[in-house]
């Protein structure tokens, strides 16, 4: 055996070089290690061997996994797809059944310039009232109605009352001090002066319209107010319901003094009365184009020569032909004829002069 370090020959069994010291390996250690060596250089070329074939496994996965990502965003994409026809097609369905619902809907129908304008929906009917471009006064139509009717006289009515009271808000309380009451029996105000004028020419305030102001004890009838002063030749009181607007003006007369002279005279004035009556009721007659009574100077003579028997008749057909007149603002006569003809036949027939007279009188004044 030969020391390492110094290259002395030494004995086979020596563990230590005995001349420098350096311990030494036997044998058994150099082919223990030699073999540690080998088996170290076979593990490598293993590894070297092993390389090509981890490579392709790790191409293989690599591969694989973008085919997966590649068909997931394939199916992401067919999904968002199938989601936005889903959506195109629930939007034009939803559509379709809206225009449906607004067709459906669209039942009104009004007239402007004597033509038919429609049809349309609640909401844009309450527009056009919004817009002024209806009115009371305006005719409307829908499905189930015989015939054409006063928008005032509608279901609409409520939206005419909404556009009043938002009216009332843009006034002053300064100037707005009128209210009325309407045919729901609903205080509707404050209003102007102006506006109450208007709401007579639309016909919306009639002569037995109850209306008030500050300062009033109470309500009163529009045709008692202060209101009938500036009522207009163009509308409102003065106009008769079949179109005719040239008013006719009839006498008015003081019952007290037709009373005393008729009683002073002995009933000749009252023979005189009477022939004015029956006159004056033809005359309105006439105007609205209504069958009229006996001719003025005929009942009288009737009346002379059934000795006042003829009166009980008269008073009867007069009070008729007095119902029938009508007129655009609503001011409504009453029907006294079985009234008047009772009073005569219990020798009364002064007292039916006289309802007749104050019944003419407020034709005259309100209507």
């Amino acid at each position: 055996m030969i020391c390492p370090k110094c290259q002395k020959e030494l004995p086979e069994d020596a563990k230590f070089c005995l001349e420098c010291g350096t311990p030494l390996e036997s044998k058994e250690s150099e082919l223990k290690n030699n073999e540690v060596e080998d088996i170290k250089e076979e593990v490598v070329q293993e590894t070297v061997t092993d390389e090509p074939e981890t490579q392709k496994v790790t191409e293989n996965e690599i591969e694989t996994k973008d085919e997966v990502k590649e068909d997931s965003k394939s199916l992401e994409e067919t999904s968002e797809t199938n989601e936005e026809d889903t959506v195109e097609e629930v939007q034009e369905e939803t559509k379709e059944t809206k225009e449906e619902e607004t067709h459906s809907n669209k039942i009104w129908y009004y007239v402007s310039n004597n033509q038919s304008v429609g049809p349309f929906s609640v909401e844009e009917m309450e527009d056009l009232i919004e817009n002024k471009t209806i009115y009371g006064n305006t005719y409307v139509w829908k499905s189930g109605l015989k015939d054409w009717i006063y928008l005032k006289n509608s279901d609409l009515a409520t939206y005419l009352q909404k556009e009043e009271t938002n009216t009332k808000t843009e006034t002053t309380s300064e100037d707005a001090s009128w209210f009325y009451v309407n045919s729901s029996n609903q205080q509707m105000g404050p209003y102007t002066e102006e506006e109450m004028v208007q709401f007579i020419k639309e016909g919306i305030i009639t002569a037995n319209t109850y209306v008030w102001k500050s300062g009033m004890m109470d309500w009163i009838h529009c045709k008692d107010s202060t209101l009938f002063d500036r009522r207009s030749g163009s509308g409102g009181f003065n106009n008769y319901a079949n179109g005719n607007t040239n008013k006719i003006f009839i006498e008015t007369r003081s019952i007290p003094v037709c009373i005393i002279l008729s009683i002073v005279t002995c009933g000749i004035y009252n023979l005189y009365w009477i022939y004015r009556l029956a006159k004056d009721v033809n005359t309105l007659n006439a105007a609205q184009q209504k069958p009229t009574g006996q001719d003025a100077g005929m009942v009288i003579l009737l009346y002379i020569i059934t000795c006042g028997l003829y009166g009980i008749y008269f008073y009867w057909k007069v009070g008729k032909l007095v119902k029938q007149l009508q007129f655009d603002n609503g001011y409504y006569v009453e029907d006294n004829s079985l009234v008047m003809m009772l009073l005569c036949i219990f020798g009364l027939g002064l007292i039916s002069n006289c309802i007749l007279q104050s019944t003419l009188n407020d034709i005259q004044r309100y209507a």
